[in-house]
């Protein structure tokens, strides 16, 4: 997958996990840039991991991409369940989506809804938000009920 695409899945896993357990599963400063949420520490991760593959190739419109693949026959880590978990319905979520669908997905997560680009999102402060604003209130926008309810 493109490193773009790799770093938003990271994002919406880092989100997901914000709002079970208020907290960030990753720690990473996420920024609102002008493509949506964005940290160069993920592919720079990806780099030093022995488990993952980075190629270099060029997109369909002639500019340079990035590729982040796993490592032949190398053997994955064993994770928390609850991690499993999240990584697992994130994967379903995006897995089948389009690039404009799945943009369109990480760009209705409340933290990018709710602030500026060129910010820097918090996670758990924005899930925060909404526990204050919309927990056990009829008159939520659908967006937030569905967030609220193991979507995203």
């Amino acid at each position: 997958m493109s490193d773009a695409r790799l770093t938003k899945i990271i994002y919406l896993v880092d989100w997901k996990y914000a709002l079970e357990r208020n907290q960030e599963l990753t720690g990473l400063e996420w920024i609102f840039n002008h493509y949506g949420p964005y940290v160069p520490d993920v592919v720079e991760c990806a780099k030093e991991c022995p488990e993952i593959s980075i190629e270099h190739g060029v997109n369909f419109y002639g500019t340079p991409k990035t590729i982040v693949k796993a490592a032949n026959d190398t053997p994955i880590p064993e994770l928390d369940s609850d991690v499993t978990a999240i990584l697992d319905l994130t994967i379903d979520k995006v897995s089948r989506r389009s690039w404009d669908q799945f943009i369109q997905l990480v760009y209705s997560t409340y933290p990018v809804l709710t602030q500026p680009r060129y910010s820097t999102l918090d996670l758990v402060l924005s899930h925060e938000n909404i526990e204050k604003k919309y927990l056990n209130k009829t008159d939520a926008p659908a967006n937030v009920l569905t967030i609220k309810n193991s979507v995203y």
